[in-house]
C-alpha cells in the first residue's frame, strides 16, 4: 500500500480551517460555484463553528456554496442526532446559507426512501450544475470525511459490501448506541470528487488510522475503499492522539 499524505497537529481547527477557505475560494473564483460535502459527528464540529463565526472566512462567497451531506442518521432535521442539525447550528446558520444551497438527506423519511430521494435529488443538481459528470451524481468539489474508532467513514462500516455501483444507499448500523438507520453517499459518489479531506482526532481512533494506512483489507477498513481523487491521495489531518501509532518519516512531525 502507499502511505497516504497525512499532517499531523496539535489542533483540528487552524490548519484545516485555512486549508478549506483557501480551497473555497479558489473553486469559486474558477468555477463561479463550489460543491462541500460535510462530514457528520463531534470531530468537525469546532471547525465549522471557525467557518461559520471567523472574520478570516468572511472572504469566502459563501452563497455561491452547495451543501451536501456524506451521510445522515434517519432521524427528523431537528434531532440532537442529525448531522444536518448540528452543521447548520455551527455554519450554515451563522452564514446565511441560502435554502437552495442546502442539499440535505432527509433523515425523516423510511430508510429506501431517504436514499432515493437524495439520489434523484443529486442527480438533478448533477444535471443543471455538472452537465459533463460522468456518472448521474455531481463530482464534488470538496468532501470531508471522519473516521469511526470501529474504521467506519461517512456510514461505510466494517464488513459491509465493498462493491457497490449506487451514489446513496441505506444502511443499519450500531455504532456507541447511536440511531441504527443511516442513509450514507458511497465509494462510487466520494471517488468522482476532486479533493477528499479527512479530519481524525483522538487516541481512541490511532489503531483505526493504523489500519486504514497499512493493513490492505477494505472490508475491514472501509475508508480504504476511497480511492486516489484526480491522482492524489486524499489528504488526511490528524491530532497526535489519532496519529500515535504512525511513523512520522516524510512527514511533518507532530508540534
Amino acid at each position: 500500500m502507499i502511505e497516504p499524505s497525512y499532517v499531523v497537529l496539535d489542533d483540528l481547527t487552524y490548519e484545516p480551517f485555512e486549508y478549506f477557505t483557501a480551497s473555497l475560494i479558489a473553486i469559486v473564483a474558477e468555477k463561479g460555484i463550489a460543491s462541500f460535502v460535510l462530514s457528520g459527528g463531534g470531530t468537525p464540529l469546532d471547525l465549522y463553528r471557525r467557518l461559520g463565526r471567523s472574520t478570516i472566512a468572511k472572504n469566502v462567497p459563501w452563497d455561491k456554496i452547495h451543501f451536501f451531506w456524506g451521510d445522515e442518521r434517519l432521524v427528523p432535521p431537528d434531532d440532537p442526532g442529525s448531522n444536518y442539525a448540528a452543521s447548520r447550528k455551527a455554519l450554515l446558520e451563522p452564514r446565511a446559507i441560502p435554502e437552495q444551497n442546502i442539499h440535505r438527506i432527509k433523515g425523516e423519511l423510511p430508510p429506501h426512501e431517504a436514499a432515493a430521494d437524495y439520489a434523484a435529488r443529486l442527480s438533478a443538481w448533477a444535471a443543471e450544475h455538472d452537465p459533463g459528470a460522468p456518472h448521474p451524481w455531481p463530482r464534488f468539489d470538496l468532501v470531508l470525511l471522519g473516521l469511526g474508532e470501529d474504521g467506519h467513514t461517512a456510514s461505510l462500516f466494517p464488513g459491509s459490501p465493498v462493491e457497490v455501483d449506487t451514489p446513496v444507499i441505506a444502511v443499519t448500523a450500531d455504532y456507541q448506541g447511536r440511531p441504527a438507520g443511516r442513509v450514507t453517499l458511497t465509494p462510487p459518489a466520494f471517488n468522482d470528487a476532486h479533493l477528499v479531506v479527512f479530519l481524525v482526532a483522538g487516541a481512541n481512533k490511532a489503531d483505526a488510522v493504523h489500519g486504514t494506512f497499512y493493513v490492505g483489507d477494505p472490508v475491514r477498513y472501509p475508508a480504504q475503499r476511497i480511492r486516489y481523487v484526480d491522482e492524489e491521495d486524499p489528504m488526511w489531518f490528524l491530532d497526535k492522539g489519532a496519529a500515535r501509532r504512525l511513523d512520522w518519516r516524510g512527514n511533518r512531525p507532530p508540534r
